[in-house]
């Protein structure tokens, strides 16, 4: 249970890593056509991107400690799902949505699962000594 824990955690994060990337290199116009963005924005965009990767790399962390992770793995996944809501709260408000948007909003709701995952996983390695 706790490799499947670790390799599902890092494995969801892979999606973020590789936007982050892409957005921090292409900035702006990974999303809208080039010059049509203020510059302002497209640093704010870049800025994203940059903790998009960062929640990477901290993934990879609370997976080789899972017995110490649990305050940070909730915090970070209760701010992802709240970017899901966000995402949901846009297609509300302006009703033009892709697929795509719908089925990030909803993996990145789903990733609270994660919170009770982790619980059993870490009572499990207490259960076994790995933990105290």
């Amino acid at each position: 249970m706790k490799r499947l824990f670790q390799v599902v955690l890092v494995g969801s994060k892979i999606v973020p890593l590789v936007m982050g990337i892409l957005v921090a290199v292409d900035g702006a116009t990974f999303f809208v056509p080039e010059n049509t963005m203020v510059t302002e924005g497209a640093a704010q965009i870049r800025v994203y991107a940059i903790w998009l990767t960062c929640i990477f790399f901290l993934s990879v962390w609370m997976a080789f400690n899972i017995g110490t992770c649990g305050p940070v793995l909730t915090i970070v996944f209760v701010l992802v799902a709240l970017a899901g809501a966000s995402r949901v709260y846009s297609i509300i408000e302006l009703g033009d949505y892709s697929s795509s948007t719908v089925v990030a909003a909803v993996i990145e709701m789903a990733t609270l699962l994660f919170i009770p995952w982790h619980r059993h996983v870490r009572q499990e390695l207490e259960m076994q000594g790995e933990v105290q």
